[in-house]
């Protein structure tokens, strides 16, 4: 008996150990045999780390010092890819621990990669578990439960809805500026721009899209969701061991901690729509109403999966929370910044905004289409500050990207914000900030290709850039009616990757009111 459970025993941790060595060594280095045979370049795999020592060093380094005002951001805020792609080439590789990243900068691959969803997906399933539990709802989806929730939340992003929006938008923009005059003295004063952006684009995406008060209990939850993306981008950094996610660490804790207090008021907000709604209350559809419709019929309940609608319900809640303020907030920050540096185009833009307006304080709808100027100012932060400066796919299984395999669970890394610095797209003063090369439209801007790609490109688009577009017209045209702005001698200049591109030291920013 017991030799027979010491053989089985030692059976187990035979395979166990086998398991081990095949996913720190024989697996890695049948992926690299197979990548260099196609042409890809990288570092050679070192065991276990792979890459992450010196990604980790270089990061420290380069956020250890500020940069000047008109430097190039890339060294910055991706150092190792930039240095991987111009040690090896457009088409390279890196090691995330025993597993490899593929970088791939081609602009058609790009497109292709971004168009052909359904071979290259979103990377959720290989994800960092603090990661996953940050967003879900759409985001994560795939194949078929994708394209129902795509088509059921189209409508609610179409511009004659956003239109309906202005308005609501306009009023939580005047309240963030109304807050800024009160921290001025005689007109004029320091303010660090940065978190009260997030305070308005949380209120406009709270307002706007789910008709509900930006309340005491909304401010937290954008504060938990604001503290787990940043707990989420240390683990991101690091490596997956197997099972990492489920061990009992201090920051496995403590993130699902938060991340159950934000699930906890979304699913109250949950609760009292369907009750509302049951009750015949309706103040009109908005997203929730969307998320929620077959739970409203108590009849139509009984025949649908209750949990798992209200579980989708609270992933798209936390999806579009998170991401509708993080990437508009820091789309406007370095708005603001630029348009201090570039005083000339400030001021052009208020002078547009003037004129369009006809002495009007409040912006209508119709007004936006006719902000050329400040079109052309939020497309050109837009390229040099994308919101997200790379994107990630994963494959299922191998699969052709032009003349290449790309082997199985392979990730692909595809660097947005090198793209939009090509000098053989943008010309030879791609690195400057010039909203000009905007004024006949993005593609005549980028030579006739589709390269501007801050919120992705093909089906998966984000479903909500141009309610982000408009939130940002709409505080841009109120901001310059009501204030100028210059840098404040505090001002460091040190943008940052998170997981959106931030000023690592805020942005403190001289503001003088415009008094009639």
């Amino acid at each position: 008996m017991w030799k027979f459970a010491a053989i089985s025993v030692a059976t187990i941790v035979v395979v166990w150990l086998w398991q081990v060595f095949h996913w720190v060594w024989v697996e890695p280095r049948r992926l690299e045999k197979l990548l260099r045979k196609q042409g890809f370049k990288g570092n050679s795999y070192k065991l276990l780390h792979g890459d992450t020592k010196e990604i980790a060093d270089m990061y420290r380094q380069v956020h250890s010092k500020p940069i000047g005002l008109h430097d190039d951001i890339m060294p910055r805020v991706m150092p190792f890819i930039l240095k991987t792609i111009n040690t090896y080439g457009k088409n390279s590789f890196a090691w995330i621990g025993p597993r490899p990243r593929i970088y791939i900068s081609d602009p058609d691959h790009m497109r292709e990669v971004l168009t052909r969803h359904i071979d290259f997906q979103k990377n959720f399933r290989t994800t960092n578990k603090v990661y996953k539990l940050l967003v879900g709802g759409i985001v994560e989806f795939e194949e078929d439960k994708w394209t129902r929730y795509r088509m059921k939340l189209n409508p609610a992003f179409h511009l004659d809805r956003l239109k309906h929006m202005c308005p609501i938008v306009q009023g939580c923009c005047e309240t963030i500026l109304t807050d800024w005059k009160k921290k001025m003295k005689d007109g004029s004063g320091v303010v660090d721009v940065f978190h009260y952006l997030e305070a308005y684009t949380g209120s406009a995406v709270t307002c706007a899209l789910f008709t509900h008060a930006y309340d005491d209990e909304m401010r937290k939850c954008f504060h938990l969701l604001r503290d787990l993306s940043l707990m989420a981008n240390i683990a991101v950094r690091t490596f997956d061991v197997p099972g990492k996610g489920y061990l009992p660490t201090a920051l496995h804790r403590k993130a699902r901690a938060m991340e159950g207090e934000v699930r906890d008021s979304f699913r109250t907000m949950v609760n009292e729509r369907v009750k509302k709604r049951r009750a015949g209350i309706e103040d009109g559809r908005d997203l929730f109403d969307l998320f929620l419709d077959e739970l409203y019929d108590e009849k139509s309940a009984k025949e649908v999966d209750v949990e798992s609608i209200v579980d989708d319900a609270i992933g798209n809640c936390k999806l579009f929370y998170f991401a509708g303020y993080e990437t508009t907030s820091n789309l406007l920050v370095w708005t603001m910044v630029n348009l201090a540096i570039h005083q000339d185009w400030q001021t052009r833009g208020r002078e547009e905004v003037y004129r369009v307006l006809a002495g009007r304080k409040k912006l209508h709808p119709d007004d936006l289409s006719q902000l050329k100027i400040c079109n052309m100012i939020i497309h050109e932060v837009l390229r040099l500050f994308p919101p997200i400066f790379e994107l990630s796919r994963v494959v299922e299984e191998d699969t052709k990207l032009g003349d290449y395999i790309i082997p199985k669970d392979i990730l692909i890394q595809l660097p947005i914000g090198m793209l939009h610095r090509k000098p053989e797209i943008w010309g030879p003063d791609a690195h400057l900030f010039k909203p000009e090369r905007f004024a006949d439209g993005i593609l005549k801007a980028a030579n006739g290709q589709a390269a501007l790609l801050p919120f992705g490109w093909g089906p998966r688009i984000c479903i909500g850039q141009n309610f982000a577009i408009m939130e940002a017209k709409i505080f841009l045209a109120t901001l310059l009616q009501t204030f100028t702005w210059d840098l404040s001698p505090q001002y460091i200049h040190a943008p940052y990757a998170a997981f959106t591109v931030q000023p690592q030291h805020g942005a403190p920013l001289v503001l003088q009111e415009i008094r009639a």
